[in-house]
This record gives structure tokens, C-alpha cells and sequence, in this order.
């Protein structure tokens, strides 16, 4: 998505009618395997619609916008016509005339099937299914989305789909639901069908979170083997705080009234100029003063009731939350569960050795490294003050997806001395220091890699060798998977490239073209057969790979949706270019200001 790909999946599903007799294909652990849970973040589990006959009307795995316009009540539509009127009225007095509440009103419109009522349930008939046995029971569907969404098909081969799990859960909702649920999960799930004492979690993303209230509730449940944390958040996200308290960086109003929207690969180029023209017509600060509304209006209508995503508050930054959302007595009960959960994060250390020291239970941790926020995918991100101080997979920041390890800006670097001392174990980039990580034997991290780090077979595949007890330390592996690797995007070549080159009867091609062809197909199985990554060499064999596809497609009309030159379009171009010219224009003339901003500044 430019914005979609380059923002904000959700309760749990009728337990199944036969659940009670989970015995009856209840299979029991193997005595050398212990059973992996999965615990998703965002966009890994799907969520479904239902209608008042049962039927899916809608499903995602992301975010809803509800555009059954068809469902709208009375009372919705005047709604939207009173935010209507009141735009046009602030673009007609130049001033920000918007109520906040027509702003919640709008927002419990579109977002009304991420909405839920004073128990913690959706309001409207909205499901996140949860299956409660292993993977091998999934039916086609489940396993499809499993499949794709979390690949492990190397660890299912070796212990058994029957001792796999995964634990979705709504990410619209509440953070100690979701704890308390997951413990259920391990001790009556789990445990219960598998004979096994203990299990191995490996979250993922907000799946930290989830893991991190669960041992904050259940200290001494001491029924965790290992932590196996995939670009966790375990002290959340700065530029989700960033959104929460409406925190933009100085560089925002140029992203605006510039062509920067378009040049940062947040936008298409003639959108981010149909943007810089339209954002003109209302003054600067009027328009902040919107966007603050709308960001107030998304906490207090999404997030405060949806515990879930205040855990992704980082722990520095729930005081300013606290002191603005989270006072008077409505709010109590929210406060004291996200205090809570606040002081788990600040205590992360003290309470995760806590659980090595007296359970054994092992804590390992995958992390990507030297991107800012928005760097490659999310531009959106570019408008939030911690976006170029950040040392980050473009979502997260590293101290908290390998907690406590300190960090320059990316694209930045220690100086020589602190890089020289020895009591400090920097990366080759020179950009972070593992020395001062909570886990830092047990912690790796992949330069440039993106948060979707499901995209990386290698760290996936550490990640599987970690569960399955052949490494246990960064010394067991140094010549295999080291500590700083480079990062690797697989997810093309192994969702469609090779797929699709396999389905190619070689006896219809000419004989050189099969033979480019299999070498292609040859060169990218052995470099995702390899574990030291160079993104450089690695992305030229797939894009090699892809090309050759789209050659041979040209010439032997193999596919005709896709593998097809990427061809211009001159009726876009010309808009493109128009809009540019247009944009530069009024940037030369206006500067970095709406046109009321200009007239006043020549007038004053």
C-alpha cells in the first residue's frame, strides 16, 4: 500500500460445539517436544461479520471501514451531514468550526464494527475466531490463513502440526482479556490435549504485549519453557505514542505544502500535489487544529476502550497519556489497568529474569534494526516527532523489540571511542549497542530489516531452531545465524515466483528458456537454503527471477492477470505532471502556508 501498504484484525469465535469433547482428538505431547504458541499481532488474525441469518458479510485482517451505507440508521446520516455542513463552514470562515463530537460521531460511524460496549464486546456480531486445537485440526480456511500468515512449515514438518497452536485474539480489545484469556488457552487448551507441563510462546509484534500482561497476571504460573519474541513490543511503540498524543514533527507542515508526500513514497506524486493544493485552502493552524481533533477523537472512540492498543503506549510516555485522557471517575477503571500494565513495562527486566531465575523459563528475541519510522512502507509515519530520532524496524523501536539495547538514529553511528570500548557490542553499522540489551546472548538482529519480519526466511528459521533446542545462545551459532545479519524479503518470491515457476510445463518452452528458467529457480532456492543474508546479492536473484517470469510470460502468454511489463500510462503522466507544475507553483508563491496564512502575512 502507498498509504494502505507503505494503517490500524478482532472476538473470540464460538467455541466449537464439540469442544467439551476436546479429548476425543486430544493427542499427547511427543516426550521430546514441547507444544508452540503462536500469539499473532496485528494483521495475522482474521476477523468476520456476521449478518442476523449467519451469514459472513464482511471479513479483515487489519482495520473495517464500515461502507454498508445501506445499514446506516437516520440518525447516522444526519450525522454525516452535520460534518459535512461544518467542514464548509470552516473552509468558508477560515476557522476551525468543527464540533469534537461530530468528529466522534463520524468515527462510530465508519469504525462502528471495531466498537465494542461496556462488557469488552464488539456491538455489533463481529468475531475473531480462536481455535482451541492444534493446527492439524484447522480446516482448509483456518490453515490457509495460518499458512500465509505465520509460515512455519519447517517446524510443523519436525515436531508435528498436531503440537502447534496459535492464539488469536480481537486487536480491538481488552489488554487483560486477552492475558487472562491466554492463560485459559495454555492451561485448558494446551496442556490439557497435549499431556505436556509447560509451553513455548513465540509472540509476535502486539503479541508481546499480550505475552508481557500475561506474565505480569500470572507470575507464577510457571508454565513457559522459552520466549521466542518476533520484532515484539514489549515497551511498545513511540510512534504509536506519537498518534496518541498528537506529537508531529517540525518537518510535518513541509510533508503538507510541499511535494515531500509524494518524493517520501507516501503518496503517489500527483496525489501528495492533490494534497498540497487542498490543504491550502484552510489556514496552518486551523488545520492542526483539525488533525489534533481528529487524533483526540480516534483516542477517546477507539483506543481508551480498546485496552489492547494502549499497551502500545510506551512506558515513558503514560504519565502525559494519563494526565491527558485518563482522569475523573469514569476513566478509573481504565487508569488502573493500564497503570498497571505501564509499570510492567518500566519493571520488563527485573520481572522477565525473574521468571529465567526461578522457572527457567528461556527469553530469546528477533529484532530488525536501522530504519526510522516510515523509512520504507509507512510514510504515514514521517509526520510523528520521534520519526527521525528513532533507530527502529520502521514501527518499533529497538529497545523495545530487544529490550534495553541502546541505539543511535538510524543511518547514524556511535562514535569511534564508544564503538572501540570493549565492554560494548556494537553492530557493523555502528548503529546500536547489544551489550546493554536485557538478553544479550540470546538476541539477534537483522540490519534494514522491515517490521514484517515473516518476510525473512532466515530469521524465521532461527527462530524455529531456538524451539526446537539446537541454539540457545548467539555462541552456539556464530558461523550459522550471527547476532547482526542482513535483512531479506522473501515474501514474493515465495508466495508467487517460485509457486508459479513450478506450475511451468518446461516441455512448452524452448530449450533455453527452460534451462534460464530452472537455473533462476535454482539460484533462489540455494540462496533461501543460505543463512548469512546479503540483501544486495539476495535481491537481485529474486528480482531475476521475477523478470525472467515477466520475459517469458510476454513471450509464451503463460498468465494473463499477472507477470506483465509494467507499461506507462501517458493520460497519468501528464495529470502527474500538471499537478506537479500546479504545486510548484503555489509553493513559490505561498510557501509553507494555506492561502489565508499568505494574505494575512502581506496585510499585517
Amino acid at each position: 500500500m502507498k498509504i494502505t501498504k507503505k494503517i490500524l484484525a478482532v472476538i473470540i469465535c464460538v467455541v466449537m460445539a464439540f469442544s467439551a469433547m476436546t479429548a476425543a482428538f486430544a493427542v499427547s505431547a511427543k516426550d521430546d517436544v514441547t507444544p508452540v504458541i503462536f500469539v499473532p499481532g496485528i494483521g495475522q488474525s482474521q476477523t468476520y461479520k456476521y449478518d442476523d441469518e449467519g451469514n459472513v458479510v464482511a471479513e479483515w485482517n487489519l482495520l473495517h471501514i464500515n461502507t454498508d451505507f445501506a445499514s446506516f440508521s437516520v440518525f447516522d446520516w444526519l450525522n454525516l451531514v452535520k460534518f459535512v455542513v461544518e467542514f464548509v463552514q470552516s473552509i468558508c470562515v477560515q476557522k476551525d468550526v468543527i464540533a469534537p463530537s461530530s468528529i466522534d460521531n463520524l468515527l462510530e460511524i465508519f469504525f462502528a464494527d471495531h466498537l465494542n460496549d461496556e462488557n469488552g464486546d464488539p456491538i455489533n456480531n463481529v468475531v475473531t475466531p480462536l481455535h482451541t486445537y492444534p493446527v492439524s485440526e484447522y480446516d482448509e480456511e483456518a490453515r490457509d490463513i495460518f499458512d500465509n500468515r505465520i509460515p512455519c512449515q519447517f517446524l510443523l514438518d519436525e515436531i508435528g502440526a498436531e503440537n502447534v497452536y496459535c492464539y488469536n485474539y480481537p486487536i480491538f480489545s481488552n489488554a487483560d482479556r486477552n492475558a487472562i484469556g491466554l492463560n485459559d488457552f495454555i492451561e485448558n487448551v494446551v496442556l490439557e490435549q497435549t499431556g505436556a507441563e509447560k509451553v513455548i510462546l513465540v509472540p509476535m509484534s502486539m503479541g508481546a504485549s499480550v505475552v508481557n500482561n500475561y506474565l505480569n497476571h500470572y507470575p507464577d504460573a510457571g508454565r513457559v519453557a522459552k520466549v521466542i519474541s518476533i520484532v515484539g513490543a514489549w515497551d511498545g511503540s513511540d510512534v504509536f505514542g506519537d498518534l496518541m498524543l498528537a506529537d508531529f514533527d517540525d518537518n510535518a507542515p513541509a510533508m503538507v505544502y510541499t511535494n515531500l508526500l509524494g518524493e517520501l513514497g507516501f503518496v503517489d506524486p500527483y496525489v501528495g500535489s492533490i494534497i498540497n493544493i487542498a490543504a491550502r485552502i484552510l489556514p496552518k493552524q486551523e488545520l492542526r487544529n483539525i488533525l489534533d481533533d481528529i487524533v483526540d477523537s480516534l483516542v477517546r472512540t477507539l483506543f481508551l476502550e480498546n485496552t489492547s492498543f494502549l499497551a502500545l503506549c510506551p512506558s515513558s510516555r503514560y504519565d502525559e497519556f494519563a494526565e491527558k485522557y485518563l482522569q475523573g471517575d469514569d476513566m478509573a477503571d481504565i487508569k488502573a489497568q493500564v497503570e498497571k500494565y505501564a509499570e510492567a513495562q518500566a519493571n520488563l527486566e527485573s520481572r522477565l529474569k525473574y521468571q529465567q531465575s526461578k522457572y527457567g523459563t528461556e527469553f530469546y528475541f528477533i529484532s530488525g534494526y536501522n530504519l526510522a519510522f516510515g523509512d520504507e512502507d509507512y510514510g504515514f509515519f514521517k509526520f510523528f516527532e520521534t520519526y527521525d530520532t528513532t533507530n527502529s524496524d520502521e514501527i518499533i523501536q529497538i529497545s523495545s523489540t530487544a529490550p534495553g539495547t541502546s541505539y543511535v538514529p538510524a543511518g547514524q553511528s556511535f562514535d569511534a571511542d564508544y564503538i572501540a570500548d570493549p565492554a560494548h557490542n556494537v553492530s557493523p553499522d555502528g548503529s546500536i549497542d547489544a551489550s546493554t540489551c536485557y538478553f544479550e546472548d540470546t538476541s539477534w538482529y537483522f540490519e534494514g530489516q522491515k517490521h514484517e519480519l515473516t518476510d525473512n526466511n532466515t530469521a524465521l528459521s532461527l527462530a524455529f531452531e531456538i524451539a526446537l533446542g539446537n541454539i540457545h545462545s548467539v555462541d552456539d551459532c556464530k558461523d550459522t545465524y550471527p547476532q547482526f545479519n542482513e535483512s531479506r524479503f522473501v515474501r514474493r518470491l515465495t508466495r508467487d515466483y517460485l509457486p508459479d515457476a513450478a506450475t511451468i510445463d518446461r516441455s512448452t518452452l524452448e530449450a533455453e528458456d527452460a534451462a534460464r528458467l530452472d537455473k533462476a529457480v535454482a539460484d533462489a532456492e540455494a540462496m533461501m537454503a543460505r543463512t548469512i543474508n546479503d540483501r544486495d546479492e539476495d535481491d537481485k536473484i529474486i528480482f531475476a527471477l521475477k523478470d525472467l517470469l515477466i520475459e517469458l510470460n510476454v513471450k509464451y502468454n503463460i498468465w494473463e492477470d499477472k507477470y506483465q511489463p509494467e507499461q506507462d500510462d501517458p493520460t497519468m503522466d501528464a495529470v502527474e505532471k500538471v499537478l506537479g507544475v500546479v504545486s510548484d507553483v503555489l509553493l513559490l508563491i505561498f510557501g509553507e502556508k494555506g492561502f489565508a496564512d499568505f494574505w494575512s502575512f502581506l496585510f499585517v
